[in-house]
C-alpha cells in the first residue's frame, strides 16, 4: 500500500473540499502508458485522494481542480497530483500497473507500489466530484469519549472497574447502526456516543514512520512526515534506528529491548500531539528464509531463536513503562504466519501457498510469533496475506484462535494486512461469497479489516453499510461472533487508556521533549555501531592508520547515501549523517564521487571516481541495495550486486596502490564471492541499513574508534543459489 500522506483523516477533509472539477480531461495517450516505481514516492504528492470510485478521469479532475499538472494512479483506488515529471521514480514495465480503476474498469489505476503517471487536458463547465461525508470528529486524544455525555458518569467510564465489565458495559449500548463500521483499520467510531474516528494503522518499524492524522492547527501543507510541530513553529522528528537486519546482528537482547522502549515511547509522543493513533505494526518478526526477499531487510534474520528473543525484547519495551496498568503504546507483530514472498514468478504475496510442514511451522514459522504472545505480550497480530497449507492465514481457525489464543495465550486484537480479507474470496478463492468471507474471517479471529472489504468506511469513499453490515443483517456473522471481535479491539483501546482521564494515564505527559533525546541519539549511534560486521581483513588492512591516512577517496552508488540508510518504513530523521560526512570528520581531505548508480550499467562516471582513487591514500568503496531493489511487493531475481557495481569494484581495486576497502550497505544479501577472494580488496565490511548515525558508526569502524562485533543473521550465498532453490519452497 502506498504511505505517503497517511491520513485517512485529512483524505477525508480534502474531499470534502474539492467541490467541482472540470467535465471534460483528456488523458494525453503518450504519458497514460508509463508506470514508475513508487516505493520512494515518485510523485510529489501535495495532493492525494483515496476512492473507491477512482478513475483516471477523476483523478484528472482533482489534479486540475488543484492546479497541478500531472496527475497519477496507484493500487487502484489512489490519486497523486503533482507539478513536476516523476522524480524519482523508476520507470518499470507497464505489467507492474495492472490493477483496474474501479470507477472504470477497462483501464488500469497502477498497481501495488506501481504509479501510473500522465498528463492531461480539461475543460468545459465544472461539475461536482463525488461527494464525501462530512469529516469525522477530531481523533483521540483530542477527542475522549468519557469526558461529556452520554459516557461521562457511566459505568464505561469507572476507570476502577473491571475491564471486562466496562466492554460489555458498552458494546450492550452502542446503535445497531454504528457496528459494521467499527471492524475497519479506519474504524468510523461511534458519534452518538462521542467516540471518535480512529485509524488503527500506524507504524514504528525502527522508528515512527506512519502518522494518520494531521496535526491540529498546523497549517503547513506538507509537513515532514511523521514528525510534530511545536509552539515555537519547529518541527520535532523521531529517532531513525538502524533496519531490524541491521540492529539484530548485535545479537544483543539488551538492545533490541532498549530500542524497542525509545520507539515506543516516542510513538506515544506523537499521539499526545495529535498525529498518530496508539496501535503500531510492528515489529516485523518474519523468517528471512530466502535472500531474494524484498522485505527480510525488516526482520531480524533467518533464525528463529534470534527473531523470538528479538520479538520479546521489542515489543515488551515498547509498550511496557512506569504504569503496568496501561499500555505505552500497542505493539502488533507481523506478519503471522509464514509470509516471504513478495512478487516472484508470477505469483504474489496475495496468493502465494505457502506449503510448509508441520516440523518447519514448529521450529522455524511459529517460535517469534509465540515469543511475542507470551514471552513479549504483544497487544496485536497482523494476519499476512499469503494462505498455509491451503487456507489464508486470516480465514485459518487454527493459526488465529487455536494457536495464538488457546495454546500461546494471547490476549489482544487481530488485524488483517491491508487487503488480505480481499484476498481469501478474490485471489486465494477460498470463499464465494461476501457473506462466507466475513463469517469465517472473524470466527477464525481476525477482528480488524485493513482495506476496507467490510465496508462502512467514508474516507475510502464506500457506501454506508457496506459487505459486513449485509452479514450481520442477513444472520451469516452472529452477535456472538462480531461481539468477541468488538471485545478483543475494546480491550486493547482501553488498555492503551482511551477511556479514562488524563491525570490517572501516566503516558499522556509523554511530550515532544521525550523525542529525539541525546539519549535516544545515542541509542541509535550505538545500534549502528554494534551492527558493523567484518567478513574481510587480510593482513589487518582496518582500523586505517589515522596518523597516515592523510586522503580518503570515497566512492560507489551508497558513499553518499542518507535516505537509503533508513531502509523502508521510515520517519523523517532528525539528521542524516552520510558515509562521506562521516568519514569527512576524520580525515580533512577526502573526495567522493558516485562512480555508477546503483543498477544501471553505464560505466560513464567511473573516470572520476578512479581519478579520485588514484590519487588518494585510501580508498573507500560503498556499494549495495536500495528501496528500487529490496522492498515491499518486490523480490530479486538475482543476488549478484547490480548495474556496473562489481565493474567499479574492481577497477578502483586495481586503480589503488594498497587494497582498498569495501563497505556494502544492503538489507538482503549479495554474493561477494570474488570480492573475498580479491587480494586487491582488503578488508569488507557489511553495515545493513544503519538508520540516521549510519555513516557515523562506519567511520568510527573504519579508524578503529568501534570494535566490529556484529555476526551476520542469514547465510549469504552465492550467486548460483538462484537457479537451484525456489522461492516458493518453503522447506527448512
Amino acid at each position: 500500500m502506498i504511505d505517503f500522506k497517511n491520513s485517512a483523516f485529512q483524505v477525508t477533509l480534502l474531499l470534502s473540499v474539492l467541490w467541482m472539477g472540470h467535465s471534460t480531461c483528456v488523458v494525453d495517450s503518450d504519458a497514460a502508458g508509463k508506470c514508475y516505481d513508487d516505493h520512494n514516492h515518485a510523485i510529489d504528492g501535495s495532493s492525494f485522494v483515496e476512492s473507491t470510485k477512482m478513475s483516471k478521469r477523476m483523478c484528472a479532475q482533482i489534479c486540475s481542480d488543484k492546479g497541478h499538472v500531472y496527475a497519477a494512479v496507484e493500487d487502484g483506488n489512489q490519486c497523486f497530483c503533482g507539478s513536476i515529471a516523476p522524480p524519482s521514480g523508476k520507470e518499470i514495465d507497464i505489467k507492474e500497473c495492472d490493477k483496474k480503476c474501479p470507477g472504470n474498469e477497462s483501464e488500469t489505476c497502477g498497481g501495488y507500489w506501481a504509479m501510473q503517471s500522465y498528463t492531461y487536458k480539461c475543460s468545459g463547465t465544472p461539475e461536482p466530484i463525488p461527494p464525501s461525508p462530512p469529516p469525522p470528529m477530531p481523533p483521540y486524544p483530542i477527542t475522549q469519549p468519557c469526558s461529556r455525555l452520554p459516557l461521562k458518569g457511566t459505568s464505561v467510564c469507572d476507570h476502577t472497574a473491571a475491564t471486562e465489565d466496562r466492554i460489555n458495559a458498552l458494546i450492550d449500548i452502542i446503535p445497531a447502526d454504528s457496528i459494521p463500521g467499527l471492524f475497519s483499520d479506519k474504524s468510523t467510531g461511534v458519534p452518538s456516543l462521542n467516540i471518535p474516528f480512529y485509524n488503527w494503522w500506524s507504524e514504528a518499524l525502527h522508528g515512527v514512520s506512519r502518522c494518520p492524522y494531521p496535526q491540529a492547527n498546523n497549517t503547513d501543507r506538507n509537513p515532514p512526515k511523521c514528525c510534530a510541530r511545536q509552539a515555537d513553529g519547529k518541527y520535532k522528528c523521531p529517532t531513525s534506528f538502524p533496519a531490524g537486519i541491521t540492529t539484530s546482528t548485535s545479537f544483543n537482547k539488551t538492545l533490541f529491548k532498549a530500542i524497542g522502549t525509545t520507539v515506543g515511547t516516542e510513538a506515544r509522543a506523537m499521539s499526545n500531539a495529535g498525529i498518530a493513533g496508539l496501535t503500531f505494526w510492528t515489529p516485523n518478526i518474519n523468517i528471512f528464509r530466502d535472500p531474494r526477499w524484498g522485505r527480510g531487510q525488516e526482520t531480524p534474520g533467518e533464525d528463529p531463536t534470534l527473531n523470538a528473543d528479538y520479538a520479546e525484547g521489542f515489543v515488551s519495551g515498547f509498550q511496557t513503562g512506569e504504569d503496568d496498568k496501561y499500555l505505552k503504546a500497542s505493539s502488533c507483530c507481523k506478519h503471522y504466519a509464514a509470509y516471504n514472498l513478495e512478487k516472484w514468478n508470477g505469483v504474489t504475496r496475495h496468493d502465494f501457498n505457502a506449503v510448509v510442514t508441520e516440523q518447519d511451522l514448529a521450529d522455524t514459522y511459529f517460535p517469534a510469533f509465540q515469543s511475542c504472545a507470551n514471552r513479549g505480550n504483544a497487544s496485536g497480530i497482523m494476519c499476512s496475506y499469503n494462505a498455509v497449507n491451503g487456507v489464508p492465514s486470516c480465514a485459518s481457525k487454527e493459526l488465529l484462535n487455536e494457536n495464538l489464543r488457546e495454546k500461546w495465550g494471547f490476549n489482544g486484537y487481530i488485524t488483517s494486512d491491508c487487503g488480505a480479507v480481499g484476498n481469501v474470496q478474490n485471489d486465494h478463492h477460498y470463499t464465494n461469497t461476501s457473506d462466507d468471507t466475513c463469517a469465517l474471517t472473524l470466527s477464525a479471529g481476525m477482528d480488524n479489516d485493513c482495506g476496507g472489504y467490510f465496508g462502512g468506511d467514508p474516507t475510502a469513499g464506500s457506501e454506508p453499510g457496506g459487505k459486513l453490515a449485509q452479514a450481520i443483517a442477513d444472520g451469516s456473522v452472529t452477535k456472538g461472533t462480531w461481539t468477541t471481535a468488538l471485545q478483543n479491539l475494546f480491550r486493547v483501546q482501553m488498555r492503551l487508556g482511551m477511556f479514562d482521564p488524563d491525570d490517572v494515564v501516566p503516558y499522556r505527559n509523554v511530550g515532544l521533549d521525550q523525542v529525539d533525546t541525546p539519549n535516544a541519539q545515542a541509542l541509535a549511534l550505538e545500534a549502528a555501531r554494534q551492527g558493523m560486521v567484518l567478513v574481510k581483513n587480510d593482513e589487518n588492512r582496518l582500523p586505517l592508520d589515522r596518523s597516515s591516512t592523510t586522503s580518503v577517496a570515497v566512492v560507489g552508488p551508497n558513499a553518499n547515501a542518507t535516505e537509503t540508510m533508513q531502509s523502508n518504513y521510515h520517519g523523517t530523521a532528525p539528521f542524516l549523517i552520510s558515509p562521506v560526512e562521516g568519514i569527512a570528520a576524520y580525515v580533512k581531505n577526502v573526495t567522493y564521487a558516485e562512480g555508477c548508480s546503483i543498477a544501471n550499467n553505464n560505466t560513464n562516471l567511473f573516470p572520476p571516481a578512479l581519478a579520485a582513487v588514484g590519487a588518494a591514500d585510501v580508498a573507500v568503496v560503498v556499494v549495495g541495495l536500495d528501496g528500487s531493489q529490496e522492498s515491499e511487493g518486490h523480490d530479486r531475481y538475482t543476488i549478484v550486486l547490480p548495474g556496473a557495481q562489481a565493474e567499479l569494484i574492481d577497477a578502483a581495486a586495481s586503480k589503488s596502490s594498497k587494497p582498498i576497502v569495501l563497505v556494502v550497505m544492503s538489507g538482503g544479501p549479495v554474493d561477494l564471492s570474488r570480492e573475498k577472494t580479491n587480494p586487491k580488496i582488503g578488508a569488507i565490511l557489511i553495515v545493513g541499513y544503519p538508520g540516521q548515525a549510519g555513516g557515523q558508526a562506519i567511520a568510527e569502524t573504519l579508524f578503529g574508534d568501534n570494535n566490529p562485533s556484529g555476526k551476520l543473521t542469514q547465510t549469504w550465498y552465492p550467486a548460483e543459489y538462484v537457479n537451484q532453490c525456489s522461492m516458493f519452497d518453503m522447506n527448512m
